[in-house]
């Protein structure tokens, strides 16, 4: 029998073969350890041909922070099929039950890391999310004095409190940034045995930033960093300095905010690099409009005529109606009322409008290059209405 089927951690050894065979990894009982931690908390689905499973994806439910309001947000992994069933459609199946179950559950979002951009793009996802890259020699580093207070290395066990703790309140994180479960730091970052860890503590001993690193004679790579003061900064600054006679480089890889850091080193000109990052949809319309966290202003009615091949419960007219406070009301027509003229719609698929509202991309932009089209002021209307700031992004999966 054929079909998309539910699957749970009994099928794990059959999934595991499927994602070490597809991917040309090593299968190793360590390896296999951790997949069966992220089957255990995902919903798991497999494309079977003929009772044997052929393709399969991995979704795992989080919770995202998006300035001041929080979505629930489906994280798409383990994209596989044996390369004998490619092209018969199983990932095209998956998706189109995975994407309305999300519905269904009132899942906001979407996010998975793409191995062809073009692929899921089908699927409703667009580009979202950007990160950069820096590569400084270690002679360039800034040499900053030093600052009151400690930098101790530490085990992963020591830090990962200050690192939830510092991680949780960073303003960068609450721009589309997963808010980390508990497991999903063991998971992401506590099975890394490559990973090592410090601290920063003030004069009073209390943490105030956090250091994720690897280390080696070629390059020193800043996985992740977290500081609450300019003095928790320095101190990480200084820490990672201390290390130039041991590496040649240091590396920092990191969601891009819109900005970059070259104008605090001693020599600019290093090696900086953007590139696209992870894609993301909107799944439910619907509750994505209704708690989007809309600035205050005048109150105003907008009518967007949405266009989502995958999700047709997306599909139609939507008027939304925002009043002084930022509070919405989100009604769907299934065709455009008598009293709208066309010219009062704003037409966009669901991939631009998800750019939009999240912020990777102004209407002013979109609507240049057709991929938002209607009335410009209506659009620029509209777009003063949203949050500003470029999404980022930390985790990957």
């Amino acid at each position: 029998m054929s079909g998309v089927k539910r699957m749970n951690e009994e099928q794990v050894e059959e999934m595991f073969q499927l994602a070490v065979y597809a991917f040309n990894s090593e299968s190793t009982e360590k390896r296999k350890e951790r997949f069966k931690k992220i089957v255990k908390h995902s919903w798991n689905y497999g494309f079977f041909y003929e009772d044997n499973l052929a393709s399969q994806i991995i979704s795992t439910p989080f919770t995202v922070a998006f300035h001041g309001v929080n979505y629930q947000m489906a994280g798409i992994g383990c994209v596989s099929s044996y390369p004998e069933y490619r092209g018969k459609g199983g990932i095209s199946a998956i998706m189109k039950q995975l994407l309305a179950e999300l519905a269904e559950n009132k899942v906001e979002l979407s996010y998975l890391a793409p191995f062809s951009y073009p692929f899921y793009r089908k699927y409703g996802f667009e580009q979202l999310f950007e990160q950069i890259n820096y590569t400084i020699k270690a002679a360039n580093w800034p040499n900053v004095k030093s600052q009151p207070g400690l930098m101790k290395r530490v085990n992963y066990e020591e830090a990962k409190d200050v690192c939830q703790m510092i991680y949780s309140v960073s303003s960068n994180h609450q721009r589309g940034g997963v808010i980390r479960e508990p497991w999903w730091w063991d998971y992401t970052v506590g099975m890394n045995q490559e990973y090592q860890f410090a601290l920063y503590e003030d004069e009073l001993g209390k943490a105030q930033g956090y250091l994720i690193y690897q280390s080696s004679a070629e390059s020193f790579v800043i996985k992740e960093w977290g500081f609450l003061t300019n003095q928790a900064f320095q101190s990480i600054i200084r820490f990672i300095g201390s290390h130039n006679g041991s590496s040649r480089e240091f590396r920092l890889e990191t969601g891009f905010d819109g900005k970059n850091l070259s104008y605090l080193i001693p020599s600019p000109l290093i090696e900086m690099e953007i590139t696209p990052f992870m894609m993301a949809r909107i799944v439910d319309l619907n509750n994505f409009l209704d708690k989007y966290p809309f600035t205050p202003g005048i109150k105003e009615v907008y009518y967007l005529k949405v266009e989502d091949e995958y999700g047709p419960w997306n599909n139609g007219i939507w008027k939304l109606e925002v009043n002084e406070t930022g509070e919405s009301i989100v009604t769907k027509f299934d065709q455009v009322p008598e009293e709208i003229r066309d010219e009062a719609l704003i037409v966009s698929s669901i991939q631009a409008l998800t750019q939009l509202f999240m912020g990777y991309r102004t209407g002013s932009e979109l609507s240049f290059y057709e991929k938002i089209t209607g009335n410009t002021q209506l659009i620029q209307s509209l777009d003063a209405r949203l949050v500003k700031g470029s999404p980022v992004l930390a985790d990957y999966f």
